[in-house]
């Protein structure tokens, strides 16, 4: 079967249709085709059912992707244990 660009699937089997193609994303960052330097880049995503993605961490706790452009757009509350603020070097 011939794999079809405009469907994404998250890190727990749910499928995004309609995804933009690479290269045409909204912004620097995508979290799905550009990802930035962020603490939770390589935690598992989820897509949420009030159209967000989130990640995953260690503990099972989601937080808003910080790539994703509608988390930005709104100030996204969240049961947070720290493991999306970055760390101090």
């Amino acid at each position: 079967m011939e794999q079809n660009d405009s469907i994404w699937t998250d890190s727990y089997g749910n499928q995004l249709f309609g995804v933009h193609a690479a290269g045409t994303c909204f912004g620097e960052f995508c979290p799905i085709h550009n990802v930035s330097d962020h603490p939770l880049k390589d935690a598992p995503q989820r897509w949420r059912s009030d159209y967000r993605l989130e990640r995953v961490c260690e503990h099972g706790i989601g937080h808003p992707d910080p790539d994703d452009y509608k988390s930005r757009a709104i100030k996204s509350v969240h049961g947070c244990d720290g493991c999306c603020v970055p760390k101090d070097n």
